[in-house]
């Protein structure tokens, strides 16, 4: 026997649920609304599924352009004590110039130079493309036109960070002229 469903739509907390639950990376806005209807008011939906997730091992969070799930604060190092194979840490100075290209973006190698008063060896950039952290997005006007480098969705979700705003503190000694 078939089972006949009474409504047409699931129920919009339960769908936002199964597709945040589903996804390896943030849900934004714009899927959530193609997924839940646009007529569909998004801030309480999830609203309500940050309710009803609170005392389970994951918290809702909003991360980049949209929300995804994360591992609860509290839970993080046990966690972390049966993980096979610990997160990648970066070295210090991969991590610098990460941080100068979300200060400055976008910027070139030779003012990543100037600022760090080092060169900086491709292989950084290298490793950071690789890693998705960072990307090309285009070249500056000058001569020898020169890549400039810009932080990625990936750079705010491995992170955790909604937007480049929740550096401002971090980054203030790192802004300005070169």
């Amino acid at each position: 026997m078939l089972h006949v469903m009474t409504s047409s739509f699931p129920d919009p907390v339960r769908l936002a649920e199964a597709l945040l639950f589903q996804s390896s990376g943030p849900v934004s806005r714009t899927m959530l609304a193609r997924a839940l209807g646009e007529d569909k008011d998004l801030a309480q939906i999830l609203s309500e599924v940050a309710r009803r997730t609170k005392e389970l091992g994951f918290d809702l969070v909003a991360v980049g352009d949209g929300w995804m799930f994360r591992t609860a604060p509290d839970l993080a190092e046990a966690l972390r004590a049966v993980r096979e194979k610990p997160p990648e840490r970066l070295p210090r100075a991969v991590l610098e110039v990460l941080l100068l290209i979300a200060a400055r973006q976008p910027v070139t190698r030779p003012e990543i130079e100037s600022f760090r008063d080092a060169a900086l060896p491709q292989k950084t950039l290298t490793l950071l493309q690789e890693k998705g952290l960072i990307r090309s997005v285009g070249r500056k006007p000058i001569p020898g036109q020169p890549q400039l480098w810009a932080t990625t969705e990936t750079f705010l979700v491995t992170y955790g960070l909604r937007s480049l705003v929740d550096l401002d503190p971090l980054l203030d000694g790192l802004r300005g002229p070169l």
